[in-house]
């Protein structure tokens, strides 16, 4: 069954250089992997997986014809084998050539597929041969995360191996303190061989079936060290796998002493670790803040350019500030203008009335006089808009200074 949410995840490189059959295969695996890599021969397929490599591309699987010109499929594996042993690889071949076939197998060929090819049975090939390397991602995973816990356990914990006979093939130092046996006297002997005579040997017996399905056993264990002191242990048993062969098996045994002195001298040693690793963390914080104070002094070095930037801007703001008091000034004299004015104006409208009301009866001279005041009138009232224009133009330019001004006082604000 095909897994499109799985091929989704993975990336190939297809090297074929029969541009039809190329087109047509790339066509169908462009539908169903997360990215296709093509390549016309062997020297193309070499240089896009160098850049794939560049530019941290991951490819899981290559898919080569065998058969090429410039550099066949076997050369470019032999290439490829230099790079990545591990890469699965797959030839399709229009031939059934025996040298070539075993060429392949030399330098570590996954499969091969004999043209005209099943598309659905090479990606079911694919399919299978990528599942089954990612679980040897995930085993070897587990297994670097089981050599992590070991590092830790082996400082509060009976550790101990033994092969497939129940040959005892590694002991910690802890093992060593408390059984009171040397490496030499432990090593090749029976896994049992600090038990109890007490051991119901049917425990035994189910410990060891246990195992032997691939399974965890958990118990309690009675030990004799070699002075002849009784201990009681809460023990585990696990496999473990090889990292190339999934057949080589070895099982470790992790026993906590459960004895009154032995766990205070276990959390002692537990204690001990965690502060260690506390400490550890408080130092690394520490550089961390170290390195940023000193990220931070070497920016205050440019702070005396600063600072003559800072007093050149004062000096600007100063004299700006000059003006605008200069330009007050000057408003405050031509308001004052401005009303000296209006007042001489409104006190001439007075009397030009006044003539006018006398001189009615003088009709001649009245229509003189009353033009004669309409025309100042009309001066007076022209100079009124001229100063308010002014007035105008004088209070933007005093609005236009204050907004300069308050722009220079936040960068000011700013710099410092």
């Amino acid at each position: 069954m095909i897994k499109v949410d799985f091929l989704k995840t993975l990336t190939l490189l297809y090297v074929e250089d029969d541009e039809q059959v190329r087109a047509k295969f790339v066509m169908i695996l462009n539908k169903l992997f997360k990215k296709v890599l093509v390549a016309h021969d062997g020297i193309d397929g070499l240089q896009k997986f160098h850049q794939a490599n560049k530019s941290a591309v991951y490819i899981d699987l290559i898919i080569s014809d065998i058969s090429m010109p410039k550099m066949d499929g076997v050369e470019f594996l032999t290439h490829i084998r230099k790079i990545d042993p591990h890469i699965p690889f797959m030839f399709t071949t229009a031939y059934t050539n025996s040298e070539f076939l075993i060429s392949s197998i030399q330098q570590g060929v996954t499969d091969y597929f004999v043209k005209p090819v099943d598309a659905k049975e090479i990606i079911s090939q694919v399919q299978k041969t990528c599942e089954l390397k990612q679980k040897e991602k995930e085993l070897e995973h587990y297994q670097k995360e089981i050599e992590k816990y070991m590092d830790v356990i082996n400082k509060v914990a009976v550790v101990s191996i033994f092969d497939l006979k129940g040959e005892l093939t590694y002991v910690n130092e802890f093992f060593k303190e408390v059984s009171g046996y040397t490496e030499e006297e432990l090593l090749g002997k029976d896994y049992k061989f600090i038990a109890h005579s007490d051991m119901s040997k049917e425990i035994f017996k189910k410990q060891w079936d246990t195992l032997q399905e691939g399974k965890v056993w958990n118990g309690k264990v009675k030990d004799l060290s070699k002075e002849g002191e009784t201990f009681y242990t809460n023990t585990t048993i696990m496999p473990m796998y090889g990292k190339d062969d999934l057949n080589e098996v070895k099982y470790i045994s992790i026993k906590f002493i459960t004895t009154k002195e032995e766990n205070e001298k276990r959390e002692y040693k537990r204690r001990v670790l965690f502060n260690l690793q506390e400490t550890k963390k408080i130092n690394q914080g520490a550089k961390e803040k170290i390195a940023g104070l000193n990220k931070k002094i070497e920016g205050y070095k440019a702070f005396d350019k600063v600072e003559d930037q800072l007093e050149e801007q004062k000096k600007i703001s100063s004299e700006h500030y000059s003006k605008i008091k200069d330009l007050e000034q000057q408003l405050v004299d031509v308001q004052h203008e401005y009303e000296d004015m209006t007042m001489s104006a409104n006190g001439q409208i007075r009397d030009a009335l006044g003539v006018a009301t006398k001189m009615k009866a003088k009709k001649e001279s009245a229509n003189q006089n009353s033009s004669y005041i309409k025309s100042e009138i009309e001066i007076r009232e022209e100079l009124i808009i001229r100063l308010k224009v002014q007035i105008d133009t004088q209070s933007k330019k005093i609005n236009d200074l204050e907004d300069v001004v308050k722009h220079r006082e936040n960068q000011l604000e700013m710099n410092t």
